[in-house]
This record gives C-alpha cells, structure tokens and sequence, in this order.
C-alpha cells in the first residue's frame, strides 16, 4: 500500500545566540492511508517541533531539511499557493491548550466556517454554517452552542471544537498534538473516544502526540518514542508498550501504575535526571547519562534504529533480538 506520508530523514535547527541548536535530527518514518501513529517523549524531545515541520508552520529562522511527502508531494519544496490549497484538506492539525489556538473575539461557529468558504468546500456561506453545525454534532457539541465565543464553552468543549475545525475540509491526515493536555480524566477519556470513532468512520490517518504512552495504546496503531530529537523505538503500540526494548521506553511505561497494584505506584526505579540540552548532547548515545544499563561503549557513538523484536526496531546497542 503506497503511503498517505513518508517523513524521511527530517531535521529540524533552530538558530540562537548561542549558534545552531538541532530540535529534530534525521527523523524518518511512513504513515499508510487510515493507519495512526504514536509520538511519546518527554517535553523537549523535538515532537511539537515535528509536528509543525510537517505542515510547515514553523517560523522563520528554522531551517528544515529532508523529505515530507504528503502522497507523493513534497510540502517542504511546496509554492505558497499549493502549500495553503494543502493546508485543511490534506492535512490538518489539532493544537495543544484550545483557549490559545481559538480566537477569543469570534463566535465557535465563524472560525469553523472560515476554512470551508476559504477553500470553497461548499457552495455557499449557508452551507458552510450547516457542515459546522454537523461537525459540532459530530464532536458532541450541541447546535445551540455554535454562537457561542470560546470562553463560554470548557475546556473539554474547547477542544471538541479545535477537532472539529481540524475536520472542517475533510483531510486525509490529522495531527493532532497534546489534545488532551490540562484536561482531567474524564475529559479526556471522552476527547479521546471521539477521535478514535471519527478516525473509524472518516478512515482518517493520524499522528497523535503526547507524553503519555498508555493514551496511545488506546488511540493508535503504531508506536514511536522520542529521545533527543530522534527516534529511538519504533513498533507495534501494544507491543512497545508492553514489552519494550529500548531502556527510555521502558522508563517511561515504568511511569504509569498498574491499576490495584501498589508496588507499582510505589516504584522506585523511575527515570532519573533530566533531557539533555539539544545544544550540547553528549557523546555516543543522547541516553546514556541516564540509562541504569550503560555500558563504556554507550559512549562511543550514537546507535541507528535496529531490529530489536517481531517488528519492532530500537536504537540501542543492548536491544537485539
């Protein structure tokens, strides 16, 4: 199956004061058409930063470089015009805190609206109302609440409201980054459920990206960690997080207890330290000041992503099959 996006060698450098500080570095990876993607890694890692490299919405000053083929354009080398006919129908994202992304001054209805009569997706202005009134059914949101302005609606509401503006042209592709962030669990178990039934019945695909690896278990197909600005595993959802190879993943699912087991919530093994500075990594593996499994050759380079399982691939020296 040829896929909806190839991300290939992707590498993202921001410039500073300080000189060049690399924020993605030589990432790669395919996403098949309906199929969904996981991104997990603490803050910094370089998701957020991948996420916008993807549609281009980085400032300037960033320089990119690589391949994003968004079937088979490349939205890096995109025109202007092309770049924003691509925008909202061919891929769309969903951005973290709902209160920052809507605009305060314009009524829930008006901002969904704006992208369809931009891209002229329906015929008129009252169609266009009518699609985001569905859209806002679609999400859980009652008609009755579409004159309403952002800070009348909560949190969780919010949010609905940026996924259904994300749909408002019908992509192919939806990032969707930290949707569920400062919402609590409830909220986000249902923010959740409605993705998970929009991608079933839209064939959607998706990159979701968090922090929480039990949350794209639940929501994805396939599972990627970020450490440093780099992949460092990569597989099966269910099987990085249950069995993972690479000593990050394993950290990072040591994190979430096991729900009537308290030794679990009592672990004393948590991962230790903090990210390394993009600017000054360390030599050899970006993990191993941290890693309670390095050993001296840790330190001598930077390993690639092998094979460390049934489908499954690690960028560390200890995880092979």
């Amino acid at each position: 199956m040829t896929a909806l996006l190839s991300v290939r060698d992707l590498t993202v450098t921001y410039r500073t004061s300080q000189g060049e500080v690399p924020a993605v570095r030589g990432v790669s990876f395919e996403l098949e058409p309906g199929g969904s993607l996981g991104l997990a890694g603490e803050s910094g890692c370089g998701k957020s930063t991948m996420a916008n490299a993807i549609l281009r919405l980085l400032p300037a000053g960033i320089t990119t470089t690589g391949e994003v083929l968004l079937g088979e354009e490349d939205v890096l080398t995109m025109k202007p015009g092309r770049l924003r006919a691509v925008r909202w129908t061919g891929a769309a994202i969903v951005f973290q805190g709902a209160l920052h992304a809507l605009n305060p001054v314009q009524r829930v209805i008006d901002q969904i609206t704006e992208p369809i009569i931009l891209h002229k997706t329906e015929p008129d202005k009252k169609a266009a109302e009518k699609r985001a009134v569905d859209l806002l059914g679609q999400v859980g949101i009652p008609a009755n609440r579409a004159e309403d302005y952002p800070h009348q609606l909560s949190g969780g509401q919010r949010q609905r409201v940026l996924i259904a503006m994300a749909l408002a042209c019908d992509p192919d592709l939806l990032i969707a980054d930290e949707p569920t962030t400062a919402l609590d669990l409830m909220v986000q178990a249902q923010v959740l459920a409605v993705l998970e039934k929009l991608r079933a019945e839209r064939q959607l695909s998706m990159i979701f990206i968090t922090h929480d690896l039990s949350v794209l278990t639940y929501v994805c197909d396939r599972l990627a960690v970020m450490y440093a600005g780099r992949i460092v595993e990569r597989g099966p959802s269910d099987q990085v997080f249950e069995r993972p190879t690479h000593p990050y993943t394993r950290a990072l699912a040591a994190a979430f207890p096991t729900i009537g087991d308290r030794e679990s919530r009592m672990n004393p093994s948590g991962l230790k330290g903090d990210p390394p500075d993009p600017a000054a990594l360390p030599a050899g593996c970006p993990f191993h000041p941290r890693c309670p499994d390095a050993i001296d050759r840790c330190r001598d380079a930077e390993p690639p992503l092998l094979p460390s399982g049934p489908a499954q691939e690690a960028a560390c020296i200890l995880a092979r099959p």
